[in-house]
């Protein structure tokens, strides 16, 4: 079984601002959750059990949709406190909204989950939308109960009110990226092995 995850990556000068936030973080707090992951927007992650069949349904893909870049925009910070994924609190910049993304979520979910077998072993999310998502794509977060977002680290053992975090909370962004590619990778606990990259449309 392989972990999969479809990723949005941006350009060096947003991923250098990035970077600099999760040193911050280590510095204050030392390793946390996703400090060693590199600079990204998770599209979706799935659970498949053959590599080559995700690169050969890719392959006919592409033969089917023309590129098309588009341009995101990164607003402001938040947190999802109490992360029901690693039971911290995960910083994060927000994404303004942007229809053409989310529509092109859900499309490559339900291209993948039409031509493959996706693993979806039990959950406890205690949440119907969740839950229905999980069942229905292989990926909770999917549709509109999805935030874009590019994760900073998220931190265990600190209080809501914790002074780094509100801080962090009033600091301001706002920085354009212009997108191109899905990319994929293998992941393994931290570590992000590089398949290959498709069209986003």
């Amino acid at each position: 079984m392989y972990k999969i995850a479809a990723f949005i990556t941006f350009d060096k000068n947003l991923e250098k601002k990035i970077l600099y936030q999760k040193f911050n973080v280590k510095k204050k707090f030392g390793n946390q959750t996703y400090l060693n992951h590199p600079v990204h927007l998770t599209l979706f992650t799935i659970n498949i059990n053959k590599l080559t069949l995700l690169k050969k349904i890719y392959k006919n893909f592409n033969k089917k949709n023309l590129k098309n870049n588009f341009i995101v925009q990164i607003k402001k910070p938040g947190v999802f406190f109490n992360d029901p994924i690693t039971k911290g609190h995960t910083l994060y910049y927000n994404l303004k909204k942007n229809n053409f993304l989310m529509k092109a979520q859900m499309k490559h979910l339900r291209f993948i989950n039409r031509h493959l077998l996706v693993k979806k072993d039990k959950n406890n999310f205690n949440n119907r939308i969740l839950d229905n998502n999980y069942k229905k794509y292989g990926f909770p977060f999917a549709g509109k109960i999805w935030i874009p977002h590019i994760t900073i680290a998220s931190i265990n053992g600190v209080k809501e009110d914790d002074k780094y975090i509100k801080k962090f909370l009033k600091s301001k962004i706002n920085y354009k990226s212009i997108i191109k590619d899905i990319e994929f990778y293998k992941v393994s606990n931290d570590k992000h092995q590089f398949l290959f990259k498709t069209n986003i449309n």
